[in-house]
């Protein structure tokens, strides 16, 4: 059975010095977003989507200043991206993927794929009624990708892509109920601001 999850790569030790809420620090995992999460986990995806979303640094003169930061921010870029999971085979996002553009994962219902970072990297073909996957490709085998691969079928696609959805949902909840145990003021806020960022919506059906 295939899965779709939204991750977002955990953070590195840089971030070590921020002391404004408590994150999951760095353990070279992916952090899958869901409305179960930890509220470290929570604290760690806010804190990288403000961390890389602002060329300065950070402010951390109080949780308010923070929050206010993170609703004015006018270009984002959130490290992670769509995990595939199928056949014990895992397609992890490759460099400079941003999960805020997942939803650029329908565009492989007409053969035009999602950028899935740079190498290693993820190589996909459509062909016919099935997408195929190599993951770890290098950058000389590009061209003709080897080794294992993971298949999924075209018409899968969109329940997976909702699935996604439903669990960009569950963080969103997740994420008000963490912006109310540190600052109440700012969650209707906050959570608004990171909906439109995540494009909550784009895999549910019309």
């Amino acid at each position: 059975m295939s899965r779709l999850l939204p991750v977002v790569e955990s953070l590195p030790r840089g971030y070590s010095s921020f002391a404004l809420w408590p994150f999951r620090g760095h353990d070279g995992e992916w952090i899958p977003l869901h409305r179960e999460m930890p509220s470290d986990d929570v604290g760690a995806v806010v804190l990288s989507l403000l961390g890389h979303s602002t060329s300065g640094e950070l402010a951390q003169p109080d949780l308010g200043t923070a929050f206010d930061e993170l609703v004015r921010l006018e270009r984002t870029f959130l490290p992670g991206g769509l995990q595939l999971e199928a056949e014990g085979i895992a397609v992890t996002p490759g460099c400079c993927a941003d999960l805020t553009d997942w939803p650029d994962w329908h565009g492989l219902q007409d053969g035009d794929g999602p950028y899935l970072g740079h190498g290693p990297g993820t190589m996909f073909e459509v062909d016919g009624e099935i997408i195929r996957f190599w993951p770890d490709v290098d950058d000389e085998d590009w061209e003709f990708p080897a080794g294992r691969r993971l298949e999924i079928r075209r018409q899968d696609l969109p329940a997976l892509l909702q699935g996604v959805d439903r669990d960009l949902v569950g963080f969103i909840d997740a994420l008000r109920a963490w912006v109310r145990n540190l600052e109440p003021s700012h969650a209707d806020r906050v959570v608004a601001a990171v909906s439109g960022y995540l494009r909550v919506g784009d895999g549910l059906p019309a």
